[in-house]
């Protein structure tokens, strides 16, 4: 299999995508295309670095870029979408282009891209994904309104954890999974009810628990290890009796992953800093069985410091997509840095005009 760029898309990340609805974004500018109409909401950037908003590099230095959303649909329309950026949650009104902050977060900029769910009952999920160097206590909140106000449903001790990787709704338990890390006894996965009123926490706190997207399949969870630490492995956890299995070894940590309509799964490795690293490129693997995976594309990291104008990394669009049509987004690799596609998987390597 291989990796065919079919589109070159105008934005730096792809947020959503399905056959009617693409939702993009480019520094603080949200785009929203439904049809044939397009509609532009601006998120607030204020102070001098309004003024560093042009430029690439600038962007990627002071983090710029960074932006979460997340769409809200009433039947295939999308009546609302929940943006983060800058430590502030907004909720954007599609019907009168209202925006508004429903949200600061305590010590967070952003979360990983994809890692907002929703549960059946329509209740909105997310977790604080920041440095948190002093390991304060980190929240997991809940809207119950469709974004419009947000509660700390549960929340990680002091000390107990650096960070959420994610929130993930889990179809056949019916539970939401809270994934977190990063380091020794510090990543864990809490499998809890939609009130959180019933939580089993699962894991050691070693590096085998340390994933930021899980699989979810009717007699197990799969997932990559997100370890910079050590060789990160496609892992297995059985659902009946909770045991965990490797199966196979990866060139590198894995942050995003996607699941498409047609029984292909993705994911991407990370140009992080660290042993478990063991080359210079960001890997693209595609499995049909989410177990046994075979590399189909690979960019190598650019030259900029990793530390301070970021790591290499492939992000994966949200939204029910095949291998025919899935949209990802790069940054910091050579040639695609900061720039989204339209992709599809083929069997014939082809090599765009």
């Amino acid at each position: 299999m291989h990796l065919l760029r079919q589109e070159l898309i105008k934005a730096e990340i792809v947020h959503y995508a399905d056959n009617k609805v693409l939702v993009t974004s480019f520094a603080n500018k949200v785009t929203l295309k439904q049809g044939k109409n397009e509609t532009v909401y601006r998120l607030p950037q204020h102070g001098w670095q309004k003024l560093m908003l042009p430029f690439r590099l600038a962007r990627r230095a002071l983090r710029l870029d960074k932006c979460n959303v997340f769409p809200l649909f009433s039947g295939s329309a999308v009546t609302a979408l929940i943006a983060i950026r800058q430590g502030i949650v907004y909720r954007i009104d599609c019907q009168n282009g209202e925006i508004k902050e429903t949200l600061t977060l305590r010590q967070c900029r952003n979360v990983l891209h994809r890692s907002i769910c929703k549960s059946p009952e329509g209740h909105l999920y997310f977790g604080e994904y920041g440095r948190n160097s002093e390991r304060k206590s980190v929240p997991v909140y809940r809207s119950v309104d469709q974004g419009q106000s947000w509660t700390v449903i549960y929340e990680f001790p002091e000390k107990s954890i650096k960070h959420i990787h994610g929130c993930f709704w889990d179809p056949y338990e019916e539970k939401v999974w809270v994934c977190t890390g990063d380091y020794k006894n510090e990543n864990y996965i809490i499998v809890a009810n939609e009130d959180f009123n019933s939580i089993e926490t699962l894991g050691d706190g070693s590096q085998k628990w340390r994933t930021c997207f899980p699989f979810f399949k009717n007699e197990e969870v799969i997932w990559a290890m997100d370890s910079e630490l050590e060789t990160s492995y496609i892992c297995s956890l059985q659902r009946k009796d909770r045991t965990l299995t490797k199966v196979q070894d990866l060139p590198g940590p894995v942050w995003y992953a996607k699941e498409l309509t047609d029984g292909w799964h993705c994911i991407a490795t990370v140009q992080e800093i660290g042993i478990g690293v063991k080359d210079k490129h960001s890997h693209i693997l595609v499995s049909q069985d989410a177990k046994n995976w075979q590399p189909v594309h690979k960019l190598e990291a650019d030259w900029y410091p990793k530390r301070y104008l970021k790591f290499g990394a492939i992000g994966f669009a949200d939204g029910p997509q095949s291998s025919e049509k899935f949209y990802i987004f790069a940054e910091a690799l050579s040639g695609w840095d900061g720039k989204s596609f339209c992709c599809k998987l083929t069997v014939t390597e082809q090599r765009p005009a």
